[in-house]
């Protein structure tokens, strides 16, 4: 029974991963695209700020009911009840999301003030706050969906979203319509995806409203509206203290720095996390729990490390490739986000602790601290160092967290991580990618590419030949080599 509930789920998993993973990577390959036809980084400014509204505004009109009608979802006694936990989700959500987008309607201007902190980009606040109500409606339909391991029909909806957001985002930056078209497309995709989810859970579930299962979804999604903001200061803030500081161009530049430093964040480590906390819940002895969680620890500190040396090292031909020359400065900044990032990951398996555990508390405590001192820290730095300043405050709080988690964690229930094994990738990355810089700009390209190409290779032979692997380590991978070179049986 737990080998086939274990394969269930990371079946279920690999597949939810294998979509999120797909949209960012269309996003990133089409960054070229946009930055040469939105108009200019002030453009691009616009969507980034449109980006933190619709975050912190759906954390504050309860988009964390959601994680209360999954778990009442589960609990519910029959048919019946399970479809008004949805329908009651549903309405409330509807309701919450279609006034603030019925107010940003009545007084555009506003709406506008909200955005970009000026009256001028009055439909492009109408746009994001009709985003922010289909895109919450559609998410309620979309987690019906993983409830009942629709897997394939969940992937199939958010491709199907993504490839006629990327179509119509093509359609309208080519007519020219800058910030509004790229925000048109995102709406005319979540709309879709609304309206097609809405009328399956009418006709399947009905439309009934219980207010006991709304009180229900309210005491246990109301506490999250503090984690959720703290999420939000984290990752989001930052381009508030640009925006208002240095205008929507600064935002425009900072925002492709802070995509591209985050591309393994957003591209291999949301995958990871779907996959890992399935997982690792369905272990049942303590002893392995542990074991899993140092192991993972060890190797995702030493992977990530890897990808963000690499990131690091060609941010330059990155940016290059990824975006027109008026977001060259972004390759300042990108290294120092990817750094903080790399924490980030760290800090997503160290904290696995909490919830094992059930002490999920703690997160909290320790996610308001870091954002906090975020807020602090872009305070400080912003005014005088702008995007580079906010790069730097996100790598600084990400890492304060990783370590008091690393701290909290150990303390709550030991694991045993392995300090040395984890700091070591982590120390040589950053070695690396500060030698780079030692390398003349200026020189011949074959040169400059050649010289990162040597220095990313350098990592994982300084780590193997400073024995990073352990005995039955080397030897494993020994044994896997092994296999690879036997000739398959049957073969000529």
């Amino acid at each position: 029974m737990l080998t086939e509930a274990l394969q269930r789920l990371a079946r279920h998993s690999a597949i939810y991963a294998a979509g999120p993973a797909l949209q960012k990577l269309v996003g990133f390959l089409l960054l070229p695209f946009v930055t040469a036809t939105i108009g200019g980084a002030a453009q691009y400014g616009v969507v980034e700020m449109g980006g933190v509204t619709l975050a912190i505004a759906a954390q504050v009109l309860g988009v964390n009911l959601l994680h209360g009608m999954t778990r009442f979802h589960a609990e519910a006694k029959d048919v019946r009840e399970r479809g008004e936990v949805v329908s009651t989700t549903l309405w409330i959500l509807a309701v919450t999301t279609g006034a603030a987008a019925v107010l940003a309607l009545l007084f555009p201007e506003i709406a506008s003030l909200v955005l970009v902190g000026t009256r001028g980009e009055t439909k492009a606040a109408m746009v994001v706050f009709a985003i922010l109500f289909a895109q919450t409606v559609g998410q309620v339909g979309l987690r019906w969906l993983q409830a009942n391991e629709r897997s394939g029909t969940y992937v199939a909806i958010t491709t199907g979203k993504t490839a006629l957001e990327v179509g119509l985002k093509v359609a309208l930056l080519l007519a020219g319509i800058g910030s509004l078209g790229a925000l048109l497309s995102v709406l005319g995709g979540e709309a879709v995806v609304a309206v097609a989810l809405t009328v399956v859970v009418a006709v399947k579930l009905g439309l009934r409203f219980s207010p006991a299962i709304a009180k229900r979804l309210a005491l246990y999604s109301l506490p999250l509206i503090g984690s959720g903001l703290f999420m939000f200061v984290l990752h989001q803030a930052d381009r508030w203290f640009v925006q208002r500081l240095h205008g929507e161009a600064a935002v425009g530049v900072y925002g492709v720095g802070y995509k591209l430093g985050a591309m393994g964040n957003a591209v291999v480590l949301e995958a990871f996390g779907l996959i890992w906390f399935p997982f690792v819940f369905a272990i049942a002895s303590e002893d392995e729990a542990r074991l899993v969680c140092r192991k993972v620890a060890t190797y995702a500190s030493a992977g990530f490390a890897f990808l963000t040396l690499g990131l690091a090292l060609f941010a330059d031909e990155i940016v290059r490739l990824m975006a027109s020359a008026e977001y060259a400065d972004a390759a300042r900044t990108l290294p120092v986000i990817a750094f903080g990032y790399l924490f980030w990951a760290l800090f997503q398996v160290l904290h696995t602790t909490f919830y094992l555990r059930k002490r999920t508390g703690h997160v909290a405590w320790l996610v308001g601290g870091a954002a906090l001192l975020n807020l602090a820290l872009n305070a400080i730095l912003v005014p005088a160092h702008g995007g580079l300043g906010a790069a730097w405050a996100t790598l600084a709080s990400f890492a304060a967290l990783a370590i008091a988690t690393w701290i909290t964690a150990e303390r709550l229930w030991p694991v045993g991580f392995e300090a040395g094994r984890i700091a070591a990738p982590i120390g040589l990355a950053g070695a690396l990618a500060w030698g780079a810089t030692r390398v003349p700009a200026d020189g011949p390209l074959f040169w400059t590419v050649g010289a990162k190409i040597v220095l990313l290779l350098a990592f994982p032979v300084v780590l193997v030949c400073g024995g990073f692997l352990d005995r039955a380590e080397k030897a494993k991978i020994k044994t896997l080599l092994a296999d690879v070179r036997r000739p398959r049986s049957g073969a000529r």
